[in-house]
């Protein structure tokens, strides 16, 4: 339950590491258990250092299920096939909003339809998918790294401002700031700390969380997909 090594050494100047790894396991003692596991809580940073960080992806906090948090945000580890049902809705909205900005679905497409798209267009598995993701440099990081219930939420949200701050800061403090995308309330309250101290506004993608499709997508532009902004800028492969 502890940062690699390289990330340790990034944060310091912003960031008391070890006095938050005393707070950390403080919080963790107390019930009810939290999500993910203790020894996959920093789980992102394992897929990349500092230096290869292109673009943040900033979700809210992780999946309730210890089946399926696994310490990467809309990483639901339940879900092998994009066949398979989900038990929540991020990650196939993710998958309707790829599908849309290749012209491969629409808003109105059914999530079934979707799947079946999916597999025969031989699209990566969702493990593939994300793997692609984090190998190009994309921090999949939630604005709580845990949770434990909902009445619980505000002071998980909490605990975690102040490694957010200084994750933020740091990134930002290279010769290159990384993309900042923000999907849902908790992570666009960043936006304000994130624009102290980022090279340029534009690199800010704001979107609703994708587990609210009329939120993620557009009801009234059916081929809108906030993926389509996210691939002109990054400049990454996203499916």
């Amino acid at each position: 339950m502890r940062l690699p090594k390289s990330w340790e050494e990034f944060l310091a100047e912003n960031f008391d590491i070890k006095e938050f790894y005393t707070q950390l396991d403080n919080l963790l003692m107390k019930p009810p258990a939290v999500t993910p596991r203790k020894e996959l809580i920093f789980n992102v940073f394992n897929f990349t250092k500092p230096e290869n960080v292109k673009c943040v992806l900033y979700g809210e906090d992780p999946y309730p299920r210890i089946t399926s948090a696994n310490g990467v945000a809309f990483w639901d580890m339940e879900i092998k096939s994009w066949q398979d049902k989900t038990n929540g809705s991020s990650l196939k909205n993710i998958i309707k909003a790829l599908l849309t900005a290749e012209g491969l679905a629409d808003y109105k497409t059914p999530i079934a339809e979707c799947r079946e798209t999916a597999c025969r267009e031989n699209i990566r598995t969702p493990a593939k998918l994300f793997k692609l993701w984090l190998e190009q440099g994309v921090l999949l990081i939630n604005t709580s790294l845990t949770f434990a219930s909902s009445a619980e939420k505000t002071r998980h949200f909490k605990f975690w401002q102040p490694f957010q701050n200084a994750l933020i800061k740091s990134l930002n403090s290279r010769r290159e700031s990384p993309y900042y995308i923000l999907w849902g309330r908790k992570a666009q309250a960043w936006e304000e700390e994130i624009n102290k101290s980022i090279d340029s506004p534009q690199k800010i993608i704001k979107q609703g969380h994708p587990a609210f499709i009329h939120h993620f997508m557009d009801q009234n532009n059916p081929s809108f997909s906030p993926f389509i902004e996210i691939i002109q800028k990054t400049g990454l492969t996203w499916l």
